[in-house]
């Protein structure tokens, strides 16, 4: 079952957004990434984009204490793709959880005040889905789903 679906951060990319991290706190997120969907129903699998790299922007840093992250931008061709939204319906703006403090929710990173760049910093993410088997082990797949 895909768990989440969206942008993963490998290799030279992800060191770059980790040494941008201002300050870690107690729990790093294990699996880089920019949730586009969660829990996403089969017409919101989006194999067509499954493997594929797309540039990113960092737009800023943000620390609460609580909830360390990056906010982002990422292509116009993807915008149609992002359907994040929390439980009552509101928008989620696109961003990157890198770390969070012990029993907090890493969803939260969204509502921290972020510290905007002056230029965006460029990256790239790669398309692909968090799967949790019926064994209860997770991993990122980067194969077509559906």
């Amino acid at each position: 079952m895909i768990n989440y679906e969206g942008l993963f951060f490998e290799d030279e990319d992800l060191e770059k957004i980790l040494s941008l991290e201002e300050t870690k706190l107690d729990s790093v997120n294990d699996v880089i990434h920019c949730t586009f969907k969660y829990k996403p129903k089969q017409d919101e699998i989006f194999d067509e984009l499954v493997g594929k790299y797309f540039d990113v922007d960092l737009l800023g840093y943000g620390c609460d204490d609580k909830n360390s992250g990056f906010l982002i931008a990422f292509q116009d061709e993807l915008k149609d793709y992002y359907i994040n939204y929390d439980k009552d319906g509101n928008f989620i703006s696109s961003h990157i959880t890198t770390s969070i403090k012990n029993g907090e929710d890493p969803l939260n990173t969204k509502d921290i005040p972020f510290n905007f760049y002056e230029k965006p910093i460029h990256i790239k993410g790669r398309f692909g889905y968090y799967i949790k088997d019926e064994n209860g082990k997770a991993y990122v797949s980067y194969k077509p789903f559906k």
